[in-house]
């Protein structure tokens, strides 16, 4: 039987990223794998053995990828999989907040390497024309004042097949724009931009992260349904605080959201 070659923009070189990589902090090491179970796992290791911030753990396949509340995330080969490790000088509240700036760069990402837009849907995932193109799941280890580590988790579709099950909900970009895209490209821009970002919440820029994270959603007045632990919460979508929850004008007056999956309406 013939061998079936590999595209080479579906190579994860390793090499030529850190070669082309441009960042102070984020990847400068990175772990590289074909298979694992998960990257965010895996970078629970490495923090034990007292990784330097900004180390990447990412593989061409999870077999235990994962998104909030446990919920299962198929990580098929053609995809991008990778965590991202932190150890941000920042309160345990403002969690929120480097989602907010991973979801930027992402997003910002996509449009450099593809010329598509997504938008970003809070708390954690980013559509194209309304179906799932990205999500990331950040996990943390804080005490009362001081968040002690970060996990960002990110996955993307970008060339993977999407499952039957999940195509009214989920795309991929090679889907959506009708030919493969560069994981090695798209890996880099994310790296870049979210070099960028973290370095402005770090620097508690929050006012630039807000209206940089608001640019990219779609929902701003519009009216939206917040359902957290079977409670149903309809409102219009105000913005967001300093804190990156969400402020809903509702028939109770303004509210606070801290988390929850939003529904358009």
């Amino acid at each position: 039987m013939e061998k079936k070659l590999i595209p080479e923009n579906e190579l994860f070189d390793i090499e030529k990223i850190t070669k082309n990589l441009r960042s102070k902090i984020i990847g400068k090491k990175i772990h590289y794998f074909k298979k694992i179970s998960s990257t965010n796992s895996y970078a629970k290791k490495l923090i034990k053995e007292f990784t330097d911030e900004g180390t990447i753990v990412v593989a061409d396949v999870q077999t235990q990828g994962r998104g909030r509340k446990n919920r299962l995330w198929h990580s098929p080969f053609g995809g991008l999989w990778f965590s991202i490790i932190l150890y941000p000088d920042l309160p345990p509240e403002s969690g929120m907040l480097i989602t907010m700036a991973v979801s930027i760069s992402v997003a910002q990402a996509i449009k450099e390497t593809t010329g598509m837009n997504a938008k970003i849907k809070w708390p954690n995932d980013l559509l194209i024309r309304n179906k799932k193109v990205s999500g990331i799941l950040t996990e943390l280890d804080a005490s009362s004042y001081k968040i002690n580590y970060a996990i960002i988790g990110i996955g993307i579709n970008v060339n993977n097949k999407i499952n039957d099950e999940l195509k009214t909900i989920a795309c991929s970009l090679k889907q959506e724009n009708n030919k493969d895209i560069s994981r090695i490209k798209i890996f880099i821009s994310i790296l870049e931009n979210f070099d960028f970002y973290y370095d402005k919440l770090k620097n508690k820029d929050l006012d630039f992260i807000k209206k940089t994270w608001l640019s990219f959603t779609n929902i701003l007045n519009k009216k939206i349904q917040v359902t957290e632990n079977k409670k149903v919460i309809e409102g219009v979508f105000l913005g967001i605080n300093d804190l990156g929850h969400l402020i809903l004008d509702t028939k109770f007056g303004e509210i606070k959201i801290i988390t929850g999956d939003i529904k358009y309406l």
